[in-house]
């Protein structure tokens, strides 16, 4: 669920107390992240503890795999496709 909440985040350009906000408040982000209405979310600093916890032990790779598989399945992407998207900006915005 917290890889989701990270791409929601940067789809949506928030920090975490905000990415935290719309878990607990936002019906859209409930639903998509298939939690109940009641659900109390999690505090901020949820967000910023898995991301060092994926980037110490290199699973930044396998979360990337893991999503374009899943995206693959339900046919939003397809292999060999083309994609425009700037590395750089992602790979950047990720370390932050």
């Amino acid at each position: 669920m917290l890889a989701l909440v990270t791409v929601l985040q940067f789809a949506e350009d928030l920090t975490d107390r905000q990415a935290a906000d719309a878990v607990r408040g936002r019906i859209d982000w409930k639903y998509g992240l298939g939690l109940a209405l009641d659900d109390p979310g999690f505090d901020f600093t949820v967000l910023s503890k898995f991301r060092a916890q994926v980037a110490a032990h290199g699973r930044e790779e396998r979360a990337l795999e893991v999503l374009l598989a899943r995206l693959g399945e339900l046919g939003l992407v397809k292999p060999g496709g083309k994609q425009r998207a700037g590395s750089t900006h992602v790979l950047g915005a990720v370390r932050n």
